[in-house]
């Protein structure tokens, strides 16, 4: 398998506090110049998004950062996107992008973090409490019907390129949300170190809706970059089509790059 691309690595820029230790090992030269190596043909610099409590980027560098990646871009003459893996905030669908923010962003990944700071304490209680619960308890029918409801609605507002490590943090009906993805040109990500559907999840997400995939290490060091022995396994074991997987032998078309 032949993958042209890694769309969910992380860098140093993913702390919040120089009292905190880095999230992540690399910079975003250590990412391209190990991407290059693996002979990659592009690139994705996510760090997680601003409402990360610990290890958000800040919005202050955002400007900076972009410049760097261009930079860098042309220096190793490879495509290197900026993006930012964003969070869930809120049950109605908010993320932690605003508008502002996407002038500076290529892409935009989201997915669900328990340390994310939310829109209202409700939201607080809804989306992070309850979800920690249920992982010593289990998921009631309700939380798994909200969970849902809150991707989805999360789809519907925003442009979202990627929903990441899906039902690894927080259970939901992603065959729903596969189609909803399907429909908006949002992609559901094969993750290297979270790619937790069971069997029949992946078969009636591949029978019942036209979702596409994509596959990423969410690499946190550099040398992780473009490995995905786990997934390659997933997707033999799965027989995932060739065809619903966008960047093997080709490469993604994303939402937030297609003319509005």
């Amino acid at each position: 398998m032949n993958f042209f691309g890694d769309y969910h690595t992380h860098t140093i820029y993913s702390k919040k506090s120089y009292i905190l230790h880095y999230h992540a090992k690399g910079t975003i030269e250590d990412n391209v110049i190990s991407a290059k190596q693996k002979n990659l043909k592009e690139i994705a610099i996510t760090d997680h998004g601003f409402n990360h409590v610990f290890y958000g980027c800040s919005r202050k560098n955002l400007k900076s950062t972009k410049e760097e990646v261009e930079r860098i871009s042309q220096k190793y003459n490879i495509k290197v996107y900026f993006g930012v893996e964003a969070n869930f905030i809120s049950t109605d669908g908010t993320i932690d992008v605003t508008d502002s923010d996407r002038k500076y962003l290529d892409i935009v990944l989201c997915g669900y973090h328990k340390s994310a700071k939310t829109k209202t304490l409700r939201d607080k209680f809804q989306v992070f409490w309850k979800n920690l619960f249920a992982k010593y308890f289990g998921t009631s029918k309700k939380l798994f019907e909200q969970n849902t409801q809150m991707v989805l609605n999360a789809i519907e507002k925003n442009r979202i390129d990627v929903i990441t490590h899906l039902n690894s943090k927080m259970k939901c009906d992603v065959v729903k949300i596969a189609k909803k993805a399907a429909e908006k040109g949002t992609f559901i990500e094969l993750n290297e170190k979270h790619c937790d559907f069971t069997k029949n999840e992946i078969k009636d997400m591949i029978e019942k809706t036209e979702v596409k995939f994509i596959v990423d290490s969410d690499a946190h060091k550099p040398h992780s970059i473009g490995f995905f022995p786990k997934v390659k396994n997933f997707i033999l074991e799965n027989n995932i089509p060739k065809e619903r997987i966008v960047n093997l032998e080709k490469l993604p078309q994303f939402l937030s790059l297609k003319k509005q």
